[in-house]
């Protein structure tokens, strides 16, 4: 597509002191077709102007003056005059050839002088001689490539490390609300913020990656634990496997009151040596989890972990559980009754409890036939034991395939004080918190921020940071237990005072129940016949 060569307009130039009364669109539109010369300073230009439409514009020629002077010739960038290679010289047949985008030369002429007068401190931009104004619209240019702008920004949000996904709806979010540019950045593709994010976290990167010999990194590890205040201590086992054990003074102080329930899980992938992490997990009388304690492991064996249990329990704090949930790993649940023999060794009892999540994803593929799986859920729930041993009995029995049956009998008969929740009765904690989901979300954060190429003094210095935000977050929820109050439209003045009484999660029960019964009566039902303050759960 050609147009005919436009007029050259015989005009003054149009003087523009500064940008503040221009929207980044219309600076845009200035600078796609300048239909008038335009006289701007040289520092309100390249840091206001120019990053706004380095997309449209290549650079053609270009010339320097004795005095400091420079003038450029920029051609539009859909002007291209190389042809794209072909590979033909190559001798490589279509089929193998890589399968990738060409796009096509010469669709444009439009050419703009841009001239930096160093002494006047201005810059002057006018169309070439015989240039025709563009064959496109501004939007073909904003399909290709990012302003520089845009650009910016996106490296800005990825030094925060977020996901591709969620840097460009923010990045989208910004440009449109307080830029004003809608049109450059609405076609901003996930993948070129995840290429720009690999740039610049490449460069971030490099002092999470630690010494390449082992023992140098353990020693740089170990530093950095001791210089951020937690305790730290190295052991090896007779098998040869090495452990690193690490917990910050607030969280061991954490483990001993609140670790009677504790959750335990391991996570891999985190460092190049694929030493596994193990974490310790422990939720307050606020309701937040928080964590206990951390050890890295070179092998996961029963050994290797309850000899780093030993050292937390030992050497640490008087961690004392009662119960350990666990996923069904047979290492964590041998190491557990090696660590605390329990009555046979003159103390309390610690009972390994199974993540109901974890089990019944096992169910999905293990007891594959839909009635036999789903009698066992209800086995699962039931209140009872000998109600669930009943329904356990029942799945085997009504079963027409005898790998199931053999499957149930010899993982589930015995032991159903593991993973049914009839021995859990007794506690309203044991029966809220019935999987690892908290440590795995956990996990999920440590794993988004380190990489497998990483050193173990890189997967510490992530973990430390976010065992910071936990511990923030945990005290912001202890502080707004007693001292937050909640507002609530539509409840009388009087009853909020009362309903301020009580601890803050509690007053968005309260709030919750009374906002259902005003919208029962606006409904023209009845109020529930509450009429006695008896209560007939088990607790």
């Amino acid at each position: 597509m050609t147009t005919s060569p436009a007029p050259i307009l015989n005009m003054s130039p149009f003087v523009v002191a500064s940008s503040e009364n221009l929207t980044p669109d219309e600076i845009r539109n200035l600078l796609f077709n300048v239909d008038c010369s335009l006289e701007i300073p040289i520092d309100d230009f390249n840091e206001n102007w120019w990053p706004l439409i380095t997309n449209i514009w290549t650079k053609w020629t270009s010339y320097k003056h004795v005095n400091g002077d420079v003038w450029k010739v920029f051609a539009c960038c859909l002007m291209k005059f190389r042809e794209s290679s072909t590979r033909q010289k190559e001798n490589v047949p279509s089929d193998k050839c890589r399968i990738t985008k060409k796009r096509s030369s010469d669709l444009c002429y439009a050419k703009i002088k841009v001239s930096w007068l160093v002494s006047l401190k201005i810059v002057q931009i006018e169309r070439c001689k015989n240039s025709p104004n563009h064959a496109h619209l501004l939007l073909e240019c904003d399909r290709i490539k990012r302003p520089q702008v845009i650009r910016t920004l996106v490296e800005k949000e990825a030094i925060k490390n977020y996901t591709p996904p969620a840097i460009a709806s923010a990045v989208r979010e910004y440009a449109i609300k307080e830029l004003g540019l809608g049109t450059s950045v609405s076609e901003l593709k996930r993948q070129e913020v995840a290429n720009i994010k690999y740039k610049i976290r490449g460069h971030m990167e490099k002092i999470f990656i630690g010494d390449s010999n082992l023992m140098l990194d353990i020693s740089q590890c170990m530093s950095y634990l001791i210089e951020k205040e937690y305790k730290v201590e190295r052991y090896s086992t007779h098998q040869s496997s090495k452990g690193i054990v690490f917990a910050h003074p607030e969280q061991i102080k954490k483990l001993e009151q609140y670790g009677w329930l504790t959750l335990i899980d391991s996570t891999h992938k985190t460092n190049r040596y694929d030493w596994h992490l193990f974490t310790l997990y422990i939720r307050d009388t606020y309701g937040c989890w928080d964590v206990g304690a951390h050890f890295f492991v070179s092998n996961e064996s029963c050994e290797t972990v309850s000899q780093a249990l030993k050292i937390i329990r030992d050497n640490y704090c008087h961690w004392s559980p009662r119960y350990i949930l666990s996923d069904q790993s047979s290492i964590e649940a041998k190491s557990i009754k090696k660590a605390f023999p329990g009555i046979n060794g003159g103390e309390q009892e610690c009972e390994v409890i199974l993540c109901v999540v974890h089990i019944m994803r096992l169910w999905m593929s293990k007891i594959y036939d839909k009635k036999t799986r789903d009698v066992m859920v209800a086995a699962m729930h039931k209140r009872t034991k000998i109600g669930c041993e009943k329904l356990i009995q029942e799945a085997i029995d009504n079963c027409a395939v005898s790998s199931i049956q053999n499957y149930i009998k010899r993982n589930y008969m015995k032991n159903t004080e593991r993973w049914a929740l009839w021995a859990r009765q007794h506690s309203p904690l044991l029966l809220q918190v019935t999987s690892t989901n908290p440590l795995e979300s956990y996990h999920s954060e440590i794993k988004r921020l380190t990489s497998s190429k990483h050193g173990l003094v890189g997967a510490v210095q992530n973990i430390v940071n976010i065992d910071l935000k936990k511990r923030s977050d945990s005290e912001k929820v202890a502080f707004d237990f007693r001292t937050k109050k909640i507002s609530a439209h539509g409840v009388e003045d009087d009853i909020i005072e009362e309903i301020h009484k009580f601890p803050f999660p509690l007053q968005r029960l309260i709030v919750k129940e009374a906002c259902a019964v005003m919208n029962r009566l606006e409904k023209g039902k009845g109020a529930p016949g509450l009429t006695s303050l008896d209560c007939h759960c088990l607790f």
